[in-house]
């Protein structure tokens, strides 16, 4: 979590952390950048030495090498880590947060919704809720901007854990609903593996068990 600084740098360290993890590992142009934070590029730069240690506590590593852009690289699961963290510095006492500097409307009414659905067959407190919230939020997020390299169906579950996981009567369904959801707003040439339905089902278990 971004701290000991005011407001206004906290909410542009916060904005310009979450652009880079969830367009690792494309390089993201300084010029994006800048104007997407309304600064400037002295900024930006003078910026981007905090970014840098804060995310090697996720063994992420920020790359400015290239002239004029500036990238992340580091393994799935602590860019995923990071965003999430970065996303819960939002969270407010008994009220789910559904917008975050880099917003998008229909995003943010497509994962309400869902998660509406799912308080309806599966009880959940706010913060369980909040969780799977950012959980999906970074999930869209990542495949939507970045490049994702997760691990396959066979590389993290047994055929057993996988049978159990697809048993969930309620929860797995609901689960394949929301990645096809997530699934229909990328281009038409990608697609959401089948794994994230999986990793989703087993998240939302875990909260509500």
């Amino acid at each position: 979590m971004i701290k000991d600084q005011d407001p206004q740098t906290i909410e542009r360290l916060t904005h310009l952390t979450l652009l880079l993890v969830i367009h690792a590992p494309k390089h993201v142009p300084l010029e994006d950048l800048t104007q997407a934070l309304n600064s400037d590029v002295d900024t930006v730069r003078h910026d981007l030495n905090w970014v840098s240690d804060f995310l090697a506590h996720y063994d992420l590593v920020v790359d400015p090498t290239v002239d004029q852009a500036v990238a992340v690289y580091g393994q799935e699961n602590n860019l995923f880590r990071a965003t999430i963290d970065l996303l819960k510095s939002f969270s407010k006492s008994g009220e789910l947060v559904t917008t975050f500097p880099v917003g998008d409307a229909k995003l943010e009414d497509q994962l309400k919704t869902q998660v509406a659905a799912l308080v309806k067959t599966t009880p959940l407190d706010i913060t369980a809720q909040q969780s799977i919230y950012d959980y999906l939020w970074t999930v869209a997020m990542r495949y939507r901007y970045g490049r994702v390299k997760r691990l396959g169906l066979a590389e993290l579950f047994t055929p057993g854990q996988l049978a159990l996981i697809s048993n969930e009567k309620v929860i797995h369904p609901w689960s394949q609903k929301t990645i096809e959801i997530l699934e229909d707003d990328l281009p038409s040439n990608e697609d959401l593996p089948l794994v994230e339905a999986y990793l989703l089902t087993l998240r939302v278990w875990l909260y509500a068990n």
